[in-house]
């Protein structure tokens, strides 16, 4: 951000607004047209699970709102995203205390569950 903040100054006097626009999760059938390791042929197939993302064209929507009304900083995401991402910016030292760490016990557990599951197929052949 602090980069941005530098470069709104720089350019206001030449009547340049800068808009930093910071997304949360985007559902998008952007995986439909990437290509794979042949570069004529599309994928083709949508790999984005449906949980808890904003629709494409709602994000375009509210980016096109926030550069319109020059709005320096836009953080345009849904619930639980949109706090989490305020408590890591502003909080930093709670974000790391409590959430963070959290996540990533959650995280090891289910590796830790993954590996003894993997385990126990490779003892089952």
């Amino acid at each position: 951000m602090g980069f941005f903040s530098s470069l709104r100054m720089e350019l206001y006097s030449y009547g340049i607004n800068v808009c930093t626009v910071c997304p949360g999760p985007v559902r998008s059938n952007i995986s439909l047209h990437s290509f794979t390791e042949d570069v004529t042929k599309e994928y083709n197939q949508d790999v984005q699970d449906k949980g808890k993302k904003q629709k494409a064209d709602r994000f375009a929507y509210l980016m096109s709102v926030a550069l319109a009304g020059r709005i320096p900083e836009s953080w345009i995401s849904i619930q639980p995203y949109l706090l989490l991402t305020y408590i890591a910016q502003y909080l930093p030292s709670v974000y790391q205390s409590a959430l963070a760490s959290r996540a990533a016990k959650g995280r090891i557990r289910k590796f830790k569950n993954k590996s003894v599951f993997i385990r126990n197929l490779l003892e089952l052949d």
